[in-house]
């Protein structure tokens, strides 16, 4: 995993904001004002690379900024895309209590131990087989943060 700078091409959206494409992948996002589509260029390039990383796919070449052409009323931008970061993100985003307990150097042990939960819930919710609600989430956060 690394960094990645590919361009992309930001073309008026006929009912507002811009749409925005990558001349070396597939797929477009788009943004209701120059900043969000800016903001969602980055989000789509990130997992678009990060997919493809964790896919062990070749990624392509990032074209020239030269050689992309800017359409009327738009413009050429770089979007960077540091795939260590965005994989963190992927994973805060869908286990929050494994990420949590990462960060805070936990094992499952010591985290059933610290929640007095068994072992194999914590288990469970490590592999994302199940979780508990997202208010219970919360609370199981604060307290592995709170004794990290």
């Amino acid at each position: 995993m690394a960094k990645y700078v590919y361009p992309a091409v930001f073309a008026p959206a006929a009912e507002g904001g811009y749409v925005v494409t990558f001349p070396d992948w597939e797929g477009a996002t788009q943004g209701d004002t120059v900043a969000e589509a800016i903001e969602m260029a980055a989000d789509f390039l990130g997992l678009a690379v990060w997919t493809a990383e964790s896919n062990a796919q070749e990624l392509p070449a990032a074209t020239v900024l030269e050689k992309v052409a800017a359409p009327q009323c738009g413009f050429v931008n770089l979007i960077a895309v540091d795939t260590d970061v965005y994989a963190e993100i992927i994973e805060r985003e869908n286990n929050p209590i494994k990420y949590a307990r990462k960060k805070a150097g936990l094992n499952m042990k010591k985290l059933a131990d610290l929640l007095g939960a068994p072992y194999r819930t914590v288990q469970d919710w490590n592999a994302g087989r199940r979780m508990p609600p997202d208010w219970v989430q919360r609370l199981i956060i604060e307290k592995i943060e709170a004794n990290a």
